[in-house]
């Protein structure tokens, strides 16, 4: 599907030529994206780098910190029981693992708690509560979780539970009766990173817990690694204490890897691990454990110290993933089948049985990017449809699933995912229900996919020196994207394909100047080049086999026409 380019706003020319003339004239390709995002001087940018220490950060700022600390404080005096309850996904599972780590390490006795994805859902539920009772938990601390459970949270507090709620989802209109609520985004919360992942906040409770007992936060530092997993597959934003959280651990994962995220790593390269090499080897698989069998297997292998069982739980978690990746691929192919015949419609709903669980939601997001079309991908399962959706930028999914929602039994998530149950019955109606919510709201000039592009650029001004100054500017990430150059009019030479024709290779090359830059181009492989092409690339090192190449890795390529770019 043709994406039509949409360039950023060009910034002030007098500011980019001060920038270049700071950075050098070899880099005026990055004073232009630097200026488009606020940073005008080499003072600001290595200001900015480092992002905000942990030195500089006091977690009793959160509202209610005080008081989960010294309960926390309490509860290791009386040597009571705390239950660490984490969601199944990556950042939950981490969010406890962080957890049991640092508070075994202090002297607290630790139970940990993961709900089984199918028979408990997302989020606090009975049975975890009912577990704690019978464990004679005095003590629960919900992570990455918690801040919608109002009755369940006051069933708990009714039994004599103390309940710390520690997350970063949006409040509902009524907080929870727990005896600490832990979220930046609470209205009278006055810390001010109010983006943290679930485990980062469940970090700052730890500090703070550590600081009440009078043990030094400091001693955490080694657990910041499994913090930077978290904020990169949570989608944070990479600025501010997320960034020099990341930067911390990331360090760590490229000088002495934890052997649990080594074996997930598998063979890349030691020293050049980044953000994305996190998330995508490590997020999936830790995912997967959720998906395919318990969450609680990701948490054994993140705290697991003995080397013949951690070896043992990397492949059971690799065997998951593979189990995952195969499942997904079948049920893919059925969904994407069914959303080729329904060309008319502006929403889709894709419906299967027996269609495994963990795998919708991934589903879902494939057939978006394959239709770029908000998605509902059901499975029938003991006489209900239930299912995951995703959705594409800037259309608000949970409004369209409101809208529809009487013929839902019931729905939760936000403006890019969600989740739902319905009767089969429901079906039809909600298949039209939620068709005309999508049309409503979609304006027509949106329905064509877009390719962002930070600024246009010559291949001579990506070169090496460009690439290693970038990297002093990662992690990119959410609000820190790597930049995005626009190639226009570029010829393409040495064109080969890899892997049985699914990915390309080439030069591209500056038809006026005879410049070359080693493109390569993942699912490109298909495409026919028969003249000048348009690129919308970054820019990167490619480290293979300890050999080390620049390239620009294209995200988008078209042949030229008149139309395409805006």
């Amino acid at each position: 599907m043709t994406k039509r380019w949409t360039y950023a706003p060009e910034g002030s020319p007098e500011a980019i030529a001060a920038l270049t003339e700071e950075l050098g004239a070899s880099y005026s390709a990055l004073a232009r994206v630097l200026v488009q995002r606020g940073m005008s001087s080499l003072e600001q940018i290595k200001a900015w780098i480092p992002g905000t220490p942990l030195s500089a950060v006091d977690p009793l700022r959160m509202a209610d910190m005080p008081q989960a600390a010294q309960r926390l404080a309490q509860a290791r005096e009386q040597g009571e029981r705390v239950m660490l309850f984490g969601d199944y996904d990556v950042d939950g599972t981490t969010a406890v693992s962080v957890g049991k780590l640092a508070l075994e390490r202090g002297g607290w006795t630790i139970l940990t708690y993961i709900p089984d994805r199918y028979k408990e859902g997302y989020g606090l539920s009975e049975a975890g509560i009912a577990h704690a009772v019978a464990s004679d938990v005095r003590v629960l601390v919900a992570l990455d979780c918690g801040i919608k459970s109002v009755d369940l949270i006051a069933s708990a507090q009714a039994r004599g539970i103390d309940v710390i709620v520690a997350d970063h989802h949006t409040p509902g209109p009524q907080l929870p009766p727990a005896l600490a609520v832990l979220d930046p985004k609470r209205s009278d919360c006055s810390f001010p990173h109010k983006e943290l992942s679930g485990c980062g906040v469940g970090y700052m409770l730890w500090r703070a817990a550590y600081q009440a007992v009078g043990l030094d936060p400091n001693a955490l530092h080694d657990l910041l690694d499994l913090v930077a997993v978290s904020i990169g597959a949570d989608m944070v934003p990479l600025v501010g204490l997320n960034r020099a959280m990341v930067r911390e651990g990331l360090a760590a994962i490229n000088s002495q890897p934890r052997a649990s995220l080594a074996a997930l790593l598998g063979n890349r390269p030691a020293g050049h691990i980044t953000l994305q090499d996190v998330v995508f080897a490590i997020g999936p698989k830790i995912n997967a454990a959720g998906r395919m069998r318990h969450g609680h297997l990701a948490v054994d292998l993140l705290t697991q110290p003995q080397p013949v069982l951690l070896e043992q739980l990397s492949q059971d978690i690799e065997s998951h993933n593979v189990e995952r990746r195969s499942t997904e691929q079948g049920v893919s192919l059925a969904a994407q089948a069914q959303a080729a015949l329904l060309t008319h419609r502006t929403g889709l709903v894709l419906t299967g049985e027996g269609w495994h669980k963990g795998v919708l939601g991934i589903v879902a997001q494939r057939t978006v990017e394959a239709f770029y079309k908000p998605t509902v991908v059901l499975t029938l399962h003991e006489g209900l449809y239930s299912g995951s959706a995703r959705s594409v930028p800037g259309l608000d999914l949970y409004d369209c699933l409101d809208a529809s929602s009487e013929h839902l039994i019931q729905f939760g998530g936000h403006r890019a995912a969600a989740g739902m149950t319905l009767k089969p019955e429901q079906l039809e109606a909600f298949v039209e229900a939620f068709d005309q919510a999508v049309d409503e709201r979609w304006p027509l000039e949106a329905r064509q996919p877009r390719q962002l592009v930070d600024s246009r650029a010559r291949i001579d001004e990506l070169h090496a020196p460009l690439a290693n100054l970038l990297e002093r500017l990662e992690p990119f990430g959410m609000e820190n994207e790597a930049p995005i150059w626009g190639l226009e009019e570029v010829e393409l030479t040495q064109v080969r394909t890899m892997s049985e024709g699914k990915h390309l290779r080439a030069l591209a090359r500056d038809p006026h100047t005879g410049t070359t830059l080693p493109v390569i181009g993942f699912g490109w492989g298909h495409m026919e080049i028969t003249g000048p092409v348009h690129l919308a690339v970054v820019l990167e090192w490619n480290i293979f086999r300890g050999n080390k190449e620049l390239q620009a890795r294209i995200l988008d390529l078209q042949i030229c026409t008149p139309h395409g770019k805006e």
